[in-house]
């Protein structure tokens, strides 16, 4: 599904990436590890359009994505959960959803909207609120919510975690085994190690812009350097 080789980014004259790959095969849920400041934001904006790479390749189902602007992205089939949710604060929970579906001029966006409304009954009790009167669990619903209804091939999502009780996080991270066991790819950025390694099939780890290490979800959570660095006492 996705291919990410060699790829710098940044900002402005400084790259954040030094020449990292990637990949993320069709259907699986990938996820990319890291401490604060490690590029892991700074990968996924690069991926979707966000930013721009000053060089490498991103290649999605075999085409060449890394030029493309953000909409044409997300035509291709790319949704982001941004980190920190970033809801429309003063538009309704339904407005908010529509939104993701502003690339789209099929007839099948209100069919979506009630999936969506299905999978997460809350947003439908509340589709008339504000968005910014409701929750941080609730947001984080309505962001990947919104992020569906682009009808992706491949869901990008940056900490949804943050900020969230335990069991908010638990439902959080038990709707993206959903998501992705319904058929959607997924790469996810997370700083809770453990909860992204129990969702996800394959890791990588991302240190000041490099990869540092890879491997299967099982390989990852045996790694001592994993361990001590992202996953505190084992026992």
């Amino acid at each position: 599904m996705l291919e990410v080789r060699n790829l710098r980014a940044g900002y402005g004259a400084v790259d954040v990436l030094e020449g990292i790959s990637l990949s993320v095969p069709t259907g699986a849920c990938v996820c990319l590890l890291g401490a604060n400041g490690a590029g892991k934001t700074t990968t996924l904006s690069a991926i979707c359009g966000l930013i721009p790479a000053s060089s490498g390749e991103i290649l999605l189902e075999g085409r060449e994505i890394r030029r493309l602007r953000m909409e044409t992205v997300v035509r291709r089939g790319v949704s982001l959960v941004p980190e920190g949710r970033r809801v429309v604060a003063n538009m309704t929970v339904e407005d908010n959803l529509l939104v993701g579906a502003y690339t789209r001029g099929d007839d099948q966006v209100g069919s979506d909207l009630e999936a969506v409304y299905r999978r997460f009954g809350r947003l439908h009790q509340r589709r008339k609120q504000l968005a910014g009167s409701m929750s941080g669990g609730e947001q984080q619903m309505l962001a990947i919510g919104r992020a569906l209804m682009a009808r992706p091939r491949l869901l990008l999502l940056d900490e949804p975690s943050m900020g969230l009780a335990p069991q908010v996080v638990n439902d959080i991270f038990r709707t993206i085994r959903e998501i992705n066991e319904a058929g959607t790819t997924v790469l996810l950025v997370e700083q809770n190690a453990r909860k992204a390694l129990s969702v996800a099939s394959y890791g990588y780890v991302l240190e000041t812009g490099r990869i540092s290490f890879e491997g299967s979800a099982d390989t990852l959570l045996k790694s001592s350097q994993v361990v001590e660095a992202y996953l505190g006492d084992a026992s």
